[in-house]
């Protein structure tokens, strides 16, 4: 019983500290002045992530299963203490040539793996029908968007009252990778 009290006591320190000293997430509209353009950045999956902790100066990376959702690469940026941003690579799936309207493999498509593919085209299709991913079964729904080049898709906490699409899944960054 002592445990749990000073557990629940722990916990709302945590939670009255972080609303006194919790930050955005966002860099400054000074700042954001001065980032380089879109076309300074390469891109690739590395570019991406770039661009988006560019934009986003308080951005803590954490590794993540990104292989049960059927992606080749995966990371998560914890941007502020209620937000947060998953980014994951389709690439060897879907081949370089795939669009965002066709979740089906093209001939530079490397992965051959049918469970693999199927998880990623239901991945994929779920985000097309409805804006919505769940990363697991029993996971929180995220809102996301997939890239133009139907490589990447970027998924956010839609519970969360946090603007990504302004600084996040920005167009220019859709349109671009």
């Amino acid at each position: 019983m002592k445990k749990l009290i000073a557990l629940l006591t722990a916990l709302v320190m945590v939670l009255t500290l972080t609303g006194c000293f919790g930050t955005t997430g966002g860099t400054s509209s000074a700042d954001q002045a001065n980032l380089p353009g879109v076309g300074s950045y390469t891109k690739d999956f590395d570019g991406l992530q770039k661009y988006i902790t560019d934009r986003n100066s308080n951005a803590k990376k954490a590794e993540i299963f990104y292989e049960i959702v059927g992606a080749d690469n995966g990371v998560r940026y914890t941007l502020s203490s209620v937000a947060f941003v998953e980014i994951y690579d389709f690439g060897s799936t879907f081949g370089s040539a795939a669009t965002a309207d066709s979740a089906t493999p093209d001939a530079a498509a490397k992965d051959t793996d049918p469970e693999k593919l199927a998880t990623a085209q239901a991945i994929l299709a779920d985000i097309k029908d409805d804006g919505k991913f769940r990363p697991i079964e029993e996971g929180t729904e995220m809102t996301a968007v997939i890239t133009a080049s139907g490589r990447y898709v970027i998924a956010w906490d839609a519970t969360r009252s946090y603007k990504y699409d302004e600084s996040v899944a920005t167009e220019e960054l859709q349109k671009n990778w």
